[in-house]
């Protein structure tokens, strides 16, 4: 697999060439930051929240909070996005 999994104390990153997607765990949830620029992002479901001028410990510019009710196929679905724009 061309993915490398870099642990960080606040979250893991998922690089190919540069991160992708990075996690934080936390208790009741997962957040989920999708490393893209604001604008570059499909969503037509609306489930992330743009990040751009807020300060948070992962990448990019996107965070969506994954729970016992988000549809894993679309999130699926929106990392392939970032990880078709890194090299």
């Amino acid at each position: 697999s061309d993915i490398e999994i870099v642990p960080r104390k606040e979250y893991i990153g998922f690089k190919r060439g540069s991160n992708f997607v990075d996690i934080e765990f936390q208790r009741k949830q997962l957040k989920i930051f999708i490393n893209l620029k604001k604008g570059k992002l499909d969503d037509p479901m609306k489930i992330t929240r743009d990040v751009s001028n807020v300060g948070h410990y992962g990448n990019g510019d996107y965070e969506l909070k994954v729970d016992l009710k988000t549809d894993l196929d679309y999130l699926m679905v929106i990392i392939k996005q970032s990880y078709k724009h890194r090299n």
